[in-house]
């Protein structure tokens, strides 16, 4: 009856031993689905990934300077933008520069409402205005 009382105890510990495994173990970085051109009602977001995907940087006003100006885009130093959403609520489009102070090359006029990807590698941006 002893060796019984053994075996039922090491079998008890070693189901407990899983399940505690199971729980211990983090979940796969895919597990749960980010949903995808995530954007603040009202304003216009840039992404880092193709689709909306990546963690955006959003605005509801006029930006001179992605790095330094009203809502600061720490990403877009080193990160080209591969997608935009407008989900301005005004109607107004968006437009997005190359360089500070809306200088340099005006890359698109984003409508309202309107998701886009960049074409190719996508574009260093460090400006935008709602108008075009």
């Amino acid at each position: 009856m002893g060796q019984l009382t053994r075996k039922a105890r090491m079998a008890v510990g070693l189901a407990a031993a899983a399940v505690v495994g199971t729980l211990a173990t983090p979940a796969s970085v895919d597990a749960a689905p980010v949903d995808p051109w995530t954007c603040t009602p009202g304003a216009f977001c840039a992404y880092p990934l193709d689709n909306g995907k990546g963690g955006p940087c959003g605005w509801q006003i006029d930006d001179p300077d992605w790095l330094g100006g009203s809502s600061v885009c720490g990403w877009s130093k080193k990160t080209r933008v591969q997608s935009v959403f407008n989900n301005g609520k005004s109607g107004k489009p968006v437009s997005i520069y190359t360089k500070t102070g809306m200088k340099g090359t005006k890359v698109v006029c984003v409508p309202k409402g309107r998701k886009l990807n960049l074409k190719g590698a996508g574009t260093f941006v460090r400006s935008h205005t709602w108008k075009c």
